[in-house]
Parts: structure tokens; C-alpha cells; sequence
């Protein structure tokens, strides 16, 4: 069953986020499982909001992807992250997806959100 996460990351910075999504390497090489990643920075830390096939694939990426390289670049802190069963993914405009592109750096969305 597809599932929804929600993190919320106090403290994380800007520059942190970029770095843990420069290091993952997405673009690349997709998680297996990913279906949709959101991400904001806010003034008390990082919000994510992601999509994923299961909760399995979730655990997955978290445990052998995401969190060694938390280790590696020596992010301190805890996320909050709630996990719950998707109830419905509505895209109003999917094609826009495909004209932005798989990009994960903000950087490219500067291109099409100014």
C-alpha cells in the first residue's frame, strides 16, 4: 500500500538539505520505491513530504541510503516523521512534472517558479 511521510527536520539548514540531496545522488539513481519528494525550508528547520510505493521501500531508503549519509556529512538532530496510508495523490497539471523535469537541487527550481 502506498504511504506518506511527513518530516519535519528542526534545525536542519538550507545548506544541509542540499548537501544530503547532492550526496543521494537521486537524479542518478532514483530510490526504489520513490514516487514523490517535497521539500521546504522554513525558518525552525526542513519540511519533506514524500510519496512512496510502501512503507517498506520507505524503511529501505531510509536505512541503507539516507541515513548514512546523514552520518557522513555529521547532520546532528532528529527528524519527526509520521508516516501514515495514502488516501489519494491528485497532480492538477501532471504534464507540468515532465516539464520541469527530475531535477532535486533547488536551484532548478528557480527556472520555472519565478
Amino acid at each position: 500500500m502506498a504511504v506518506a511521510m511527513w518530516m519535519h527536520w528542526p534545525g536542519m539548514t538550507s545548506d544541509q538539505y542540499d548537501a544530503v540531496m547532492a550526496r543521494l545522488g537521486l537524479d542518478a539513481n532514483p530510490a526504489a520505491g520513490g514516487v514523490l519528494h517535497v521539500a521546504a525550508v522554513t525558518e525552525d528547520g526542513v519540511e519533506v513530504l514524500d510519496v512512496w510505493q510502501t512503507e517498506q521501500a520507505l524503511n529501505g531508503f531510509l536505512e541503507q541510503r539516507m541515513l548514512p549519509v546523514i552520518g557522513e556529512l555529521g547532520i546532528t538532530g532528529e527528524p519527526e516523521i509520521k508516516v501514515v496510508p495514502l488516501h489519494n495523490l491528485y497532480a492538477a497539471d501532471p504534464d507540468i512534472i515532465d516539464r520541469i523535469g527530475a531535477m532535486s537541487l533547488p536551484g532548478a527550481v528557480a527556472s520555472w517558479a519565478s
